[in-house]
């Protein structure tokens, strides 16, 4: 009988123990309002219970029970959206003045999460080293990092665009496969190139990838089952990679309207179209996009002194020399935003990416990323299909939407919370109250020190 009783003490004392560590590990948002990128209504008063990494339950809280001792965050009056996906950034800082040497990739990255983004894709790093570094510091759900794709380094033309951040510069087809095997070995996820003369911004046209390399490239990818995505803000071009069986745009066409042709070719190869405005508008416009970027700056996160400097009268004037066609591309922006539209109204998958960190052309890291959530509303979007573009269709980009961009049962708990509703205005988004991703709470301010 003693033994039995001792035996039934410990059972008994190791149950409290585990139901004790279930709980501390269970997380609850109470009373927020949820918007989600299902298609389905916001729930009002919502619950989402968090086990560990994964969202366990979504739903009312009249329907819903509260485990007991779980901790609680008071949602009543905030929203909640899934963490956001920027899929075109280059970790840099953004600044006004191009840097000199490597920036900081680890902090840059953490940052992001800190702007309320779970999910990077970066489209060209200049070394593969820097590549590997992200990926470990990102590889688990719980880091305190966004999840991290991108393809390495990227291919260009000598002296062209491309070759200017470390890019591989292949003159033949072989050189591009060899580059394209080197590349799966390091475990990239996908490749990227460059296949543009930079006519858009110079009357001088820049050195491009023979048509021979640009098709081999691809071809290599898919053999070494990665995605090729390509930069070609020209339709012309864009047309001849996507004939190439190119997987996606990483730049919207900014040159001529697109046609049934062009969405054809987008549809049979099932490829994805990342605007980027914000890259566009910044190029065109420093100084308005200056003002603009310190205007959205509501917290003054960023120093006051990065917007002034492209305000100045001198770095504007850098530019203007530096470029020597940039009327062309203040011409097209409408074009570029009509594209936008027709893309999604076409069932395009459109992706939400800045291509910020550029650093020399002001598209602020993070901060360019909110923005052109805006950008896409003024190009005819709703804010509720921009959050789809910026959650589910990113992750869907990158093969991950059974994981990652919305807010369900099973799914990785990557959530932002907000302080006002981004239905009623997209900038809202930048009113962050707390991101979580893999079911750790971050408050914005331990992200952006």
């Amino acid at each position: 009988m003693n033994r039995f009783l001792i035996l039934l003490t410990v059972f008994l004392l190791l149950g409290s123990v585990i139901a004790k560590g279930q709980t501390q590990n269970t997380k609850v948002i109470v009373g927020a309002t949820l918007i989600n990128s299902t298609g389905r209504p916001p729930i009002k008063d919502a619950v989402i219970l968090i086990e560990g990494t994964r969202i366990s339950h979504v739903g009312p809280r009249s329907r819903t029970k509260i485990p007991k001792g779980a901790e609680t965050i008071d949602g009543r009056g905030k929203y909640v959206i899934p963490g956001l996906g920027e899929m075109h950034t280059h970790l840099e800082e953004g600044t006004f003045i191009a840097r000199i040497g490597l920036p900081n990739y680890q902090k840059n990255l953490k940052q992001m999460l800190g702007w309320g983004f779970t999910l990077i894709f970066s489209p060209g790093l200049p070394d593969l080293k820097s590549f590997a570094e992200l990926k470990a510091l990102a590889a688990e759900d719980t880091s305190s990092y966004p999840h991290f794709f991108a393809v390495g380094r990227q291919f260009g033309a000598k002296g062209g665009h491309g070759s200017f951040q470390g890019g591989y510069t292949p003159d033949t087809p072989e050189e591009a496969r060899a580059a394209v095997r080197e590349l799966k070995a390091a475990n990239v996820d996908a490749v990227k190139l460059v296949y543009s003369n930079l006519t858009y911004v110079s009357k001088k046209p820049f050195p491009m990838l023979k048509p021979e390399v640009m098709a081999a490239i691809i071809d290599e990818a898919h053999k070494q089952g990665l995605k090729a995505y390509v930069h070609a803000p020209i339709l012309r071009f864009a047309k001849e990679v996507l004939r190439a069986g190119a997987d996606g745009l990483v730049h919207g066409i900014l040159s001529d309207p697109v046609d049934d042709e062009f969405i054809s070719l987008m549809k049979r190869n099932r490829a994805v179209y990342i605007p980027t405005h914000a890259i566009f508008e910044s190029v065109a416009d420093m100084g308005g996009w200056a003002r603009r970027a310190a205007a959205a700056d509501e917290r003054g996160l960023i120093p006051k002194e990065v917007y002034e400097v492209g305000m100045s009268p001198t770095r504007l004037k850098q530019w203007e020399e530096r470029w020597d066609n940039l009327n062309y591309m203040r011409e097209r922006l409408p074009v570029l935003r009509a594209n936008t539209k027709k893309m999604w109204d076409a069932g395009i998958l459109v992706v939400a990416g800045s291509d910020n960190g550029d650093s020399g052309s002001g598209v602020l890291l993070g901060l360019a990323s909110q923005v052109e959530l805006q950008l896409m509303v003024e190009a005819g979007l709703t804010p509720l299909e921009v959050l789809r573009s910026a959650t589910i269709n990113a992750a869907r980009m990158i093969g991950r939407e059974k994981e990652l961009g919305s807010v369900e049962s099973g799914k990785l708990a990557d959530l932002v919370i907000l302080d006002a509703n981004p239905l009623a205005n997209i900038g809202n988004i930048r009113k962050i109250y707390r991101v979580i991703k893999g079911g750790v709470v971050y408050d914005q301010a331990e992200l952006l020190h």
